[in-house]
């Protein structure tokens, strides 16, 4: 191996290691069972992060979406230039008991920028940024959940 090949080498590794990479690890204990009010695209994402084969040991109640946007800034013409977007969802979860262990609205905030001039990629843009805002807060709801099972 060629001392360059090896300097790259050491410096990838020492960079992935800085800043806290590591790879995906499914959290092999935990399953729930999700309830929600009506069958929304948060509740059937939340569901395929859990592992099927664990014993299901909480209950998660879940709102509706609350889909929030506000526009941000203007261009010259008075044509919207960019948007701010919010996701807020209501959330319980109790134990295998019925007890409640947690109770709380996750909310996620993303500032977007308008590309194009066209409504239709406008719509596509708004809908991959709320599918943004729906995974940070699985990730959210999902730490909090491993934290709870701990205990």
């Amino acid at each position: 191996m060629s001392k360059i090949n090896l300097l790259t080498l050491f410096l990838t590794t020492a960079l992935l290691s800085s800043c806290g990479f590591h790879t995906p690890v499914k959290n092999t204990s935990l399953n729930a069972v999700v309830l929600s009010a009506n069958a929304n695209e948060f509740a059937r994402e939340l569901q395929t992060r859990f592992n099927q084969d664990a014993a299901q040991n909480l209950t998660i109640q879940l709102g509706s979406e609350i889909r929030k946007q506000q526009t941000a800034s203007y261009t010259s013409s008075n044509s919207v230039n960019s948007y701010t977007l919010s996701l807020n969802v209501p959330v319980k979860v109790f134990n295998a008991k019925q007890k409640l262990l947690l109770s709380q609205d996750l909310t996620a905030n993303l500032h977007l920028n308008k590309i194009t001039t066209s409504t239709q990629a406008d719509r596509l843009q708004i809908e991959e940024a709320y599918k943004q805002l729906r995974n940070t807060l699985i990730k959210k709801l999902i730490r909090r959940l491993s934290k709870l099972n701990e205990n």
